[in-house]
């Protein structure tokens, strides 16, 4: 796996990390630990120019460098190491994450920067949903406590990474507006809310790709309730409704997300309710 550092392995070193990878996901699928995916088993794979947004390797490696510069460190303070497998000429659509003891692991596959439905933001936004899983808290996947839920990574993108990543990388280019991002960032004081939303909106417009439904809509609130706290991948307009609430909450993003009580460093229902994990994926 490649170490936490800004150098970049060559084609050897990839394809070596890439072995270790696959036996590292046996020996997890052993403890029923395996890998958590942003996307889920039904993501594409860019293999043609027809859908490839043009997104420069350069700019891949240097987000991942500026995820690593920022996350190393408050992983280390957790006792833990900080590892991103990195391929820019894999096309798979996708992401994944997976801890092993002390060691925090992502793989990023190019074709997740380059698929023409994402933009950079979109393509920040799922690695901090990645990143959630491992650093999110509760609500847990398992009784192992060490991966969050689908759901509770997607509320930690936005309300904990989602910040501080955008206002560490400048833009590839200019976003492309639209109403509703103009009408939610219009009396907002966030920083960077066109940006944060218009890659919302990039990414949950892919996962209805996926689901072969039309892309879900910022003030289109899925009126799902579930019964008991979803532990799979919610549906498109639930992650945005998620991801909406998340970057939306006003507590702070240096205020960690806990193990045990799931109000803490969240938006609840005795505080600022409107902006809480939504029933469509959560049960309190």
């Amino acid at each position: 796996m490649e170490n936490v550092s800004p150098n970049r392995p060559d084609a050897t070193s990839i394809n070596q990390m890439k072995l270790i990878s696959l036996l590292l996901l046996f020996s997890l699928s052993i403890f029923g630990l395996g890998k958590s995916s942003g996307v889920g088993e039904h993501a594409l794979y860019l293999d043609s120019d027809e859908y490839d947004n043009g997104y420069p390797e350069s700019k891949y490696n240097s987000v991942l460098d500026t995820f690593i510069e920022i996350y190393s460190p408050i992983i280390a303070k957790r006792g833990g190491t900080f590892h991103i497998l990195r391929d820019f000429s894999d096309g798979a659509v996708n992401a994944w994450a997976w801890r092993i003891g002390n060691e925090y692991h992502l793989e990023i596959p190019g074709g997740m920067s380059r698929y023409h439905l994402i933009n950079e933001e979109g393509f920040i936004t799922i690695i901090c949903h990645e990143i959630g899983h491992m650093l999110g808290g509760a609500p847990f996947r398992s009784d192992y406590n060490t991966i969050s839920v689908e759901g509770q990574s997607d509320y930690f993108s936005t309300s904990k990474c989602l910040r501080r990543m955008l206002r560490a990388i400048s833009p590839y280019k200019p976003i492309s507006m639209d109403s509703e991002v103009e009408k939610i960032c219009k009396d907002s004081s966030e920083e960077n809310c066109e940006r944060a939303f218009s890659g919302m909106k990039s990414i949950t417009s892919y996962f209805a790709k996926i689901e072969k439904v039309k892309a879900p809509g910022l003030f289109s609130d899925s009126t799902r309730v579930v019964s008991r706290t979803l532990k799979a991948h919610p549906k498109s307009q639930c992650r945005l409704d998620t991801m909406k609430r998340g970057f939306l909450c006003p507590v702070d993003e240096d205020v960690d997300f806990s193990s045990d009580d799931n109000k803490t460093g969240s938006c609840h229902q005795d505080y600022f309710p409107e902006f809480s994990r939504p029933k469509c994926w959560f049960r309190e």
